[in-house]
């Protein structure tokens, strides 16, 4: 009760406090709209109840008054009291939230607006950044207008930031978009807020927001595919198709509650398909379960994993990544591999 209590009491005194902290060029306006209904609201209902209680005290049946007095049939002067005030408010909510809406959906005139293409599927998202970068989470500049456009590759989803004031939905086979204007630095939660099935509450994301973009440049600049071996080039895929959602990587086969198979110690062992029938677990293998999902499905699971569309080199890398993933060899010898690479690749630049 104390935790609900003092959120009540900030909405009775028009705080917002209780609220997430603002974070966005419309957040302001949507708490405003938010109040204003929320006192419309109130202020109606006690009237509501107020004037029940005086008529049910004032005309109830007692003695002397055992029968309804004769009252009026009809009376302009109410009629037009009770329609003209509640067509004024609604009119009033409807410009002050028209102009939210508006300063939500269209940038600025003149301003530069960036642009980051959103995939979603189960269960995670993907962010294709300027410059070609990508990333699990998103990356913004301080006070730069930037235009998500988003498309789904399976289901429904939906976007929220609860700082920004934002939601939008994220449907297959057509683009939606989201524009925001971020007015504070930090990193925010990213949600899906539209059921999208058993691991809906694990497809969460980071919007970063950089004070400057020199900042944002020295991120974009970090980590690019071309300067990583194969097995950090597959871990980083892995990590960013959020294939974790589904397949366990540390532990083997039985012990873990993944929706997919676990990968550990899978490489090089024989697989057994639904409708009969085996597959070694090696190079093809691991391309065809990527690109054509359904093709092959493991025995014991549901075939609900998506399509992924990576590049070549993703998908080589993550067929070096599931190669360390073997007991007795693990991931140290990645690690050594990756290491033999990387001074490889230091002593060709010198």
């Amino acid at each position: 009760m104390s935790q609900l209590h003092l959120p009540l009491q900030h909405l009775l005194l028009g705080q917002t406090s209780y609220l997430p902290e603002r974070a966005s060029s419309v957040a302001e306006g949507a708490d405003h709209i938010f109040l204003s209904l929320f006192w419309i609201s109130a202020v109606s209902l006690a009237l509501i109840i107020g004037v029940t209680i005086v008529f049910v005290v004032r005309y109830r049946r007692r003695p002397g008054r055992m029968d309804p007095e004769a009252s009026p049939d009809h009376s302009t002067r109410l009629e037009i009291i009770w329609s003209v005030i509640p067509l004024l408010l609604v009119m009033a909510v409807f410009v002050a939230s028209t102009q939210v809406y508006q300063a939500m959906v269209n940038a600025p005139p003149g301003a530069d607006v960036q642009q980051v293409r959103v995939s979603a599927k189960k269960w995670s998202w993907q962010f294709d950044h300027p410059g070609g970068k990508k990333d699990k989470d998103v990356h913004l500049v301080l006070g730069q207008p930037t235009e998500l456009l988003m498309i789904s590759t399976d289901v429904i989803h939906s976007l929220y930031v609860p700082q920004w004031r934002l939601k939008q939905d994220v449907v297959p086979g057509r683009y939606t978009r989201l524009l925001v204007t971020p007015t504070k630095a930090g990193s925010f939660p990213i949600v899906c807020t539209e059921y999208c099935g058993t691991n809906h509450s694990q497809m969460n994301a980071v919007a970063v927001v950089h004070a400057d973009q020199a900042e944002y440049q020295a991120w974009a600049a970090e980590g690019r595919g071309a300067d990583l071996s194969l097995v950090e080039v597959g871990r980083k895929a892995f990590d960013d198709q959020g294939c974790s959602a589904c397949h366990a990587v540390e532990k083997p086969e039985g012990q873990d509650d993944g929706i997919g198979p676990s990968l550990f110690g899978r490489w090089g062992g024989t697989e057994q398909l639904v409708g009969g029938g085996t597959a070694k677990f090696d190079e093809n293998y691991v391309r065809e379960s990527i690109v054509k999902p359904g093709a092959k499905v493991v025995k014991g699971y549901d075939d609900v994993m998506p399509a992924s569309a990576l590049e070549e080199r993703e998908l080589l890398g993550l067929i070096a990544y599931l190669q360390t993933l073997v007991p007795g060899r693990g991931q140290d010898d990645g690690e050594q591999g990756e290491r033999h690479e990387q001074g490889e690749r230091k002593e060709k630049a010198q």
